[in-house]
């Protein structure tokens, strides 16, 4: 379950979003929609509606609103922000779901391998493949613990 993974970090300070209601929940799959983006995973969803977005050390986990974190004046984008950027430069992106971000990595929803994928942000090139998001929370929160 990945909030228990959050959930540890507790004494480290992450920004966890307060849950996506089911109203923003559907507005952000319309929006992914008229993108031609891949609808969110199941289980990227139940974290959404548990976790509306999450940044810790690096790591940002996309919610369904932008996120403005003003411990240090930051922006973190939407989902459908994110996505209509990376959809509109890139045609490679456009079988994926960009769900979250740190200095080097893509986190996304391959929708044609049906799994979560850890992508170089130059080049797009795999760096490791997930079945779940649990599994992809649970590597990049070890990674930087």
């Amino acid at each position: 379950m990945p909030m228990r993974t959050l959930l540890c970090l507790q004494d480290q300070a992450p920004f966890v979003a307060p849950r996506a209601e089911p109203d923003a929940l559907a507005r952000i799959a319309e929006a992914l929609e008229d993108l031609d983006a891949p609808a969110l995973p199941g289980d990227f969803a139940q974290f959404l509606a548990e976790a509306n977005g999450f940044v810790w050390n690096g790591i940002e986990i996309f919610g369904s609103e932008r996120i403005v974190l003003e411990r240090d004046h930051s922006l973190v984008p939407a989902l459908a922000e994110i996505n209509d950027s990376y959809h509109a430069k890139f045609d490679q992106m456009r079988c994926r779901l960009v769900i979250g971000r740190a200095e080097d990595d893509l986190y996304v929803f391959d929708d044609s391998a049906d799994a979560y994928l850890i992508l170089d942000r130059r080049g797009f090139e795999e760096v490791a493949r997930f079945a779940t998001f649990a599994e992809l929370l649970r590597h990049i929160v070890a990674e930087r613990k």
